[in-house]
C-alpha cells in the first residue's frame, strides 16, 4: 500500500489537498481525489481501502466456492 498526500492552492489561493491510494496486491489498485481538508483526505483513503478489500475478499470467495471439488 502506498498512500500519498499533497498540500495544493487553487488559482485563487484556497488550499486543498490532493491524495492517491495504490493497493491490492502489487499495489495494482489505483484511486486518486482532492479534499478540501485533511480529515476529509484520510476519510477517503479509508473509505477505498475498505472497498478494495472487500471486492478482493468476494472475489476470493467466489473463486473458492466455483473450483471442482
Amino acid at each position: 500500500m502506498l498512500i500519498k498526500i499533497i498540500d495544493r492552492h487553487a488559482a485563487n489561493g484556497t488550499p486543498f489537498f490532493e491524495w492517491s491510494l495504490n493497493d491490492g496486491p502489487d499495489g495494482i489498485e489505483e484511486v486518486r481525489g482532492y479534499a478540501t481538508d485533511l480529515i476529509t483526505a484520510f476519510s477517503k483513503l479509508i473509505e477505498w481501502r475498505e472497498r478494495i478489500a472487500a471486492e478482493y475478499a468476494t472475489n476470493t470467495t467466489d473463486n473458492e466456492t466455483n473450483e471442482p471439488g
